[in-house]
């Protein structure tokens, strides 16, 4: 299961987040089929997602996170929306390394314009990668260790992390408690695989959790549908459409994000005008 804990420590000075994302990485190893090394890069970007989407406030609000690599040949990106759905795919060279590219945040609360926040990635290591968005883009105080650790089998045995971020006015002696608790688990992050997310906050930070703890759960799950893909289609126009069919023998449409393929010929495009949408 995938679990995120959440509650604030050291009298409310400060947010704790953690993150338990195991069968979220294996989900994307599985649709992907992805090496050992796609596999850790894109599965850190999915917690990172996985964090993000948990501090959306408005329900139509979403995130999505794209890194592009040095030379611009490939990317790895990563969406996910209020309701905890999250997705995301890696190609080219972004599934080898991460150094040298850039990151880039683009949150929507569903009314307003979206906020776009941009970063250079200088590691391998996504909770630097987290950190340093937060503090460069958003001036938000941020620590994070995240991991995933990818077996021989291939198959991910532990991803998620830990995320602190500091709130206004705290003082030193909450800044100490919180970073040594956050210390202590970087120290032995594996235990994660076993203490779960929850198990996690009680045995590191247990004496700093103050207030209402709650927890919510994401998902690796698309928000493609046959419905979308025909609205996308129907705005092509069916004389364009038809046109494709008759040099390529049918319209393709391919998702990313769940690696699924439509296929639609000539009676497929033709209902779709069929049901009253027009040109």
């Amino acid at each position: 299961m995938n679990k995120i804990f959440r509650s604030l420590i050291c009298e409310g000075r400060a947010s704790l987040t953690v993150i338990e994302a195991t069968k979220l990485v294996n989900d994307s190893i599985n649709i992907h089929s992805l090496g050992s090394k796609a596999a850790k890069i894109l599965g850190g970007l999915l917690v990172c997602g996985a964090y993000c989407a948990a501090n959306l406030k408005e329900k139509r609000g979403s995130v999505s996170l794209t890194v592009k690599a040095e030379k611009g040949d490939g990317a790895v990106s990563v969406s996910a929306g209020a309701d905890l759905h999250v997705r995301g795919y890696a190609d080219g060279s972004c599934g080898e390394t991460l150094v040298g590219g850039t990151l880039t945040v683009v949150r929507e609360d569903g009314y307003s314009a979206p906020y776009v926040g941009t970063c250079e990635i200088s590691s391998d290591d996504v909770s630097d990668l987290l950190a340093k968005y937060f503090q460069v883009s958003e001036q938000i105080p941020t620590a994070a260790k995240l991991v995933v650790e990818i077996g021989e089998d291939g198959n991910c045995h532990c991803a998620g992390g830990v995320v602190v971020q500091l709130l206004p006015d705290a003082s030193d002696e909450q800044i100490d408690a919180a970073a040594a608790a956050f210390g202590a688990f970087c120290d032995d992050a594996g235990s994660l695989a076993e203490l779960g997310a929850e198990g996690v906050a009680k045995q590191f930070f247990g004496k700093l959790i103050s207030g209402v703890t709650y927890e919510l759960f994401p998902d690796y799950i698309c928000n493609c549908s046959e419905e979308k893909i025909r609205g996308v289609l129907a705005s092509v126009g069916k004389s364009e459409l038809l046109k494709i069919v008759e040099e390529q023998g049918a319209v393709s449409v391919h998702c990313h994000y769940c690696n699924r393929d439509y296929v639609y010929d000539k009676e497929a495009i033709e209902a779709i005008f069929d049901k009253g949408i027009d040109e």
